[in-house]
């Protein structure tokens, strides 16, 4: 069976007014010719950091583990390339649910929140459209107060999520076509 790896993109953001700061969400949905359990075993995977700096090595230097082993409630440090903003920041894993695809990673240390963003947190959830199709939807929502807005929200994107997607998709269909 031939595998294709097909992309199609739609990106688009949500914005909601909170006191004094602005609550965004950044919202991407790529449909994906590989299975939804297929993409799944690889975003939830407890070994998706180490694969991610194989995916990706000029996009994330490295990622350690602080705590944990890839389940609920891994801490992992996150270095990007000298240059890169943020350099680096200290992330949670708190939500992996195998039922509904879904994996929440919520910054907690270092990163945007050093930059003055009050709260941040990368949904992935993967929705299967047909056998051998999915939908990877990633939404980044975070806080920032109002006066620190205009200076931040420009430097927080899906981008490197897409690019993240891309690859673990590009993984599979590969693997698939070696079985």
């Amino acid at each position: 069976m031939k595998s294709e790896l097909v992309f199609v993109v739609f990106s688009f953001f949500v914005l909601v007014a909170k006191g004094n700061s602005m609550t965004y969400k950044l919202i991407n949905e790529m449909k994906v010719n590989a299975s939804a359990n297929d993409i799944w075993a690889v975003y939830s995977s407890p070994d998706l950091p180490k694969l991610i700096t194989k995916l990706l090595p000029g996009a994330v230097e490295n990622i350690d583990f602080v705590k944990g082993n890839g389940g609920i409630g891994t801490i992992l440090r996150v270095v990007f390339p000298p240059g890169s903003v943020p350099l680096s920041y200290t992330e949670k894993f708190i939500t992996i649910d195998n039922r509904r695809r879904l994996k929440q990673v919520r910054q907690i240390e270092g990163g945007y929140l050093a930059m003055g963003v009050t709260f941040i947190m990368e949904r992935f959830k993967i929705i299967e459209t047909s056998r051998n199709s999915c939908t990877i939807r990633t939404i980044v929502e975070y806080e920032v107060p109002d006066k620190l807005a205009a200076k931040i929200s420009p430097l927080i994107s899906v981008d490197g999520f897409v690019m993240m997607a891309k690859s673990i998709s590009k993984y599979v269909l590969d693997n698939k076509k070696n079985e």
